[in-house]
């Protein structure tokens, strides 16, 4: 009978012990790493305070941005305040990266994180943002899906997937620059 219930207290415990919710969660970067990335960057002519970004002096991208959505870890998308599309921007190593897109190309960046989560995203948007920068990021950029996907190791479907973004996203992507 002692054994009986030191065998029933156990499987209480443990019962217990494995559906207890232990308020921890698992997350992406979120807003604020973004955010905390911009404000602390030291680029000319650009100015971040709380979700507003401001880009002036001799940029193609001078305006008032409203932050709209994180890129993984890698960067954010702003909405331009006068309504006319939105930047995509990547702090880099000691400068900044800036990429006019459209609603479409918006949309292909946000299917490419929905395809990837994860896993090699970071690496596709960041091979994305200098395929448009080495470019000029005059509108006509060959979005080559060999560069885009260098160094990935997807699979096949995800590889296809992917192709196809790119293919319907082609002219989304304008004004590329790197901002010191």
């Amino acid at each position: 009978m002692k054994t009986l219930s030191i065998i029933s207290i156990i499987l209480i415990l443990f019962i217990t012990s494995c559906t207890k919710d232990y308020g921890v969660k698992i997350t992406k970067p979120g807003a604020d790493l973004i955010l905390s990335k911009m404000q602390s960057g030291n680029w000319s002519g650009v100015n971040v305070n709380g979700d507003k970004l401001t880009i002036g002096g001799s940029s193609q991208n001078t305006g008032n941005y409203t932050f709209d959505v994180p890129v993984l870890g890698l960067g954010g998308i702003y909405k331009n305040d006068n309504g006319n599309g939105y930047i995509m921007t990547a702090p880099t190593g000691n400068g900044l990266y800036v990429v006019e897109i459209n609603e479409d190309a918006k949309k292909a960046v946000d299917a490419i994180l929905d395809v990837l989560d994860d896993e090699g995203g970071e690496a596709v948007i960041g091979n994305l943002l200098d395929t448009i920068i080495n470019n000029g990021g005059n509108g006509n950029i060959d979005l080559n899906p060999d560069k885009i996907l260098e160094g990935t190791n997807l699979p096949p479907e995800k590889r296809k997937e992917i192709e196809n973004i790119l293919a319907n996203s082609n002219g989304g992507f304008s004004k590329g620059e790197t901002i010191k």
